[in-house]
């Protein structure tokens, strides 16, 4: 598959900070129109995040890429690799494509890239999750060669304290 949209990658350094904000910025846009009570509980939840972020980056291996359209920023992708060589696997954790840009191609063209990142690690699966009431993410990531493989399972403690 070959990319047909020019994009640029901002790469991400969340121990110097180079373009962290902007990377932050951009996870609380996708959190809102996804996510929005994962924005809740916290005073400060960009400073949460921040914190969350360099946490993982100094497990390592995790790269942090703000994708750019024309100049504009596009979409982010948050992903890294594991385990150990002839067995790695690439997880993608965060995967955003801003409304604006979607139904252009972009979004497969971004994954084309971190796939050549992955592979160039060794990995030899990518994992992207999926919550099973988003059809929409689920038809792009299946259109991608991706099948489900399991399925999670969560109990959300604090629905029980509000009963």
């Amino acid at each position: 598959m070959k990319a047909a949209n020019k994009l640029d990658i901002v790469k991400v350094d969340a121990t110097s900070g180079e373009n962290l904000d902007e990377f932050i910025k951009l996870t609380e846009e996708y959190f809102r129109e996804n996510w929005p009570e994962n924005l809740r509980g916290h005073r400060d939840w960009r400073a949460h995040y921040r914190k969350w972020l360099t946490t993982r980056w100094k497990e390592g291996g995790r790269r942090l890429w703000i994708i750019k359209s024309g100049g504009k920023p596009a979409g982010l992708v948050n992903f890294y690799s594991s385990g150990p060589q002839g067995e790695r696997v690439g997880h993608i954790s965060e995967f955003y494509v801003k409304a604006d840009f979607r139904r252009r191609g972009i979004g497969r063209d971004m994954f084309m890239l971190v796939r050549a990142e992955l592979e160039k690690d060794g990995c030899r699966i990518i994992k992207s999750e999926v919550q099973p009431d988003e059809p929409g993410r689920m038809a792009f990531w299946e259109e991608l060669g991706f099948a489900v493989v399991k399925v999670q399972m969560a109990l959300n403690l604090a629905a029980e304290e509000e009963e």
